[in-house]
């Protein structure tokens, strides 16, 4: 669907909920709320309607659908934005597709809106009622703190900005006159986010950050700076007044001035919000709107767009490679996908049957290494074997060599075979070590399996009577970290939660494929 964007202007804010609930039949991707210059001319200050900018965010997905990114432009309200030349003047947006009216056109004597026509030819001007401009209606809980400082500082970790950043932003926005400083988390400080795998580089999040600034009032001096550590500027900014937090983060707050009183620097006046509750929540998500509850969404959809199949692999069957940490899940996801209708191919179970005596890797294995790595029953000991390639990395480098070439075979065999003689058009291939031998490359794309770090040593020491020490052990030895799994994967899925929310994923990522199938035949 391409993407449009809407500009609304609004005079009668008591109505809101019905005016924006107007412009859902326009399958809008952004729309920008901006206020009539009569209603800056009837607040004393932008801040008097912070209570408002939060309450219409935190509707917003009920009034609009979750896949409108709203944007109140609280800089209409400044005196030198309380214009439609200075709506017309703005940098962004840089192009739109519908003007939106709260009121009727032809009650607006002065005819500023042509000023926003003109400045995007072409673009459909629609009057979503009749009520004429000039019977301004305010909301009834205008807020009456009125103080406004002129350097505000925040900080967050602003992971795909939801309706809960938007607050936090906006009140800051609302609260200073000159600039606004917020720190962006990396580094350490996003480990213990839940999926912290699925957090966007830091570079991603700052821009979009200034994005958003500079779409809501663009009078204003932005500065958006990594952190990692919880302090930020603020241990060392001599020119700050104001520090935002949330009722989460509030004793950050205290930690700020603190640091601040013991590097003389003058204390911070702390200014506290809300954390807004998450209508839609189910089961297994936190209350409050939240990134995490965002990235939970994520698990199961694709990360990217569908990549063009690689040129040396056949369009059928369609490969999925599958890969995973110790404990995460994967032998029940994949399960899931052979009775959604999948094809499997378990790489790991084909290595074990590679050291069988008569098979060609058990010669090649033997001649290399000796036969002091054999059984009394003539079966190769791996736990002898491992001894050896484990305490020589030329010796394992040659061991991967031989075996992954063999098990490479053999997979592409079993796989040959589900399509022709059983009729799997998809087979998802598992394998612990996909990504180091090199397989993935032969998949049409990867699908992920992780839990973190904590959850895999607790299952290994509930699920396989492991002390605590051997699981640490197991899980720090595997190949691949979480992170690097994430970067190479297609889809992803977590199993930490619920069986019912993990068959919720499974069941998505087939049908989003099933369906990208289809429209391709």
């Amino acid at each position: 669907m391409p993407s449009r964007t809407g500009i609304l202007t609004a005079v009668h804010l008591a109505n809101i909920a019905k005016t924006l609930s107007a412009t859902r039949p326009y399958a809008l991707s952004t729309l920008y709320l901006q206020f009539h210059p009569q209603v800056a001319a009837n607040v004393s200050c932008p801040r008097a309607l912070g209570r408002f900018v939060a309450s219409v965010y935190q509707s917003s997905v009920t009034w609009l659908g979750s896949e409108v990114d709203l944007r109140i432009v609280t800089g209409s309200l400044r005196p030198n934005g309380a214009s439609f030349e200075s709506f017309a003047n703005r940098a962004r947006p840089t192009t739109a597709d519908y003007l939106f009216y709260d009121y009727a056109l032809s009650s607006s004597g002065a005819g500023g809106e042509r000023c926003l026509a003109e400045r995007y030819p072409g673009v459909k001007v629609v009057e979503l009622d009749t009520l004429p401009v000039d019977r301004v209606s305010l909301p009834p809980d205008l807020d009456k703190q009125l103080q406004t400082y002129r350097n505000v500082v925040l900080g967050g970790t602003f992971d795909r900005i939801h309706a809960g950043h938007k607050v936090l932003l906006t009140q800051a926005v609302l609260l200073a006159t000159e600039r606004v400083v917020v720190g962006v988390t990396d580094g350490g400080m996003i480990k213990s986010k839940k999926l912290h795998e699925l957090i966007l580089p830091a570079a991603h999040r700052i821009e979009h950050v200034k994005e958003f600034l500079e779409d809501v009032d663009p009078f204003l001096r932005y500065e958006v700076v990594p952190i990692l550590d919880p302090f930020g500027p603020t241990a060392t900014d001599p020119n700050m007044d104001l520090i935002v937090v949330s009722t989460e983060t509030a004793r950050g707050g205290a930690k700020v001035n603190e640091l601040r009183a013991q590097n003389g620097l003058n204390q911070l006046e702390v200014h506290t919000i809300e954390l807004l509750d998450d209508e839609s929540t189910v089961e297994d998500k936190e209350d409050k709107i939240s990134s995490s509850n965002q990235r939970m969404d994520l698990l199961g959809t694709r990360l990217r767009p569908r990549r063009p199949a690689p040129a040396h692999i056949p369009p059928k069957p369609y490969i999925i490679g599958m890969i995973g940490g110790i404990a995460a899940g994967k032998s029940k996801m994949l399960e899931r996908f052979r009775e959604l209708g999948a094809g499997v191919v378990d790489c790991d179970k084909i290595g074990h049957q590679l050291y069988e005596p008569g098979e060609e890797c058990y010669e090649q294995v033997v001649a290399t290494f000796g036969r002091e790595i054999l059984a009394p029953d003539g079966k190769i000991n791996r736990r002898a074997l491992g001894a050896i390639v484990f305490a020589d990395r030329a010796k394992l480098d040659r061991l991967n060599e031989i075996m992954w070439k063999a098990i490479a075979k053999r997979a592409n065999e079993e796989i040959r075979t589900l399509h022709e003689q059983h009729g799997k058009q998809v087979v998802v291939m598992e394998a612990a070590v996909m990504l180091q031998a090199g397989w993935h490359k032969n998949c049409h794309e990867v699908w992920s399996c992780i839990v973190p770090r904590e959850e895999a040593i607790r299952r290994l020491m509930e699920r396989n009577q492991f002390e605590e020490r051997e699981a640490v052990r197991r899980v720090d030895a595997q190949p691949s970290s979480n992170e690097e799994m994430v970067q190479h994967s297609d889809i992803v899925f977590c199993t930490l939660w619920s069986y019912e929310y993990s068959q919720q994923q499974a069941e998505r990522a087939w049908s989003i494929l099933q369906q990208e199938m289809k429209l391709k035949l």
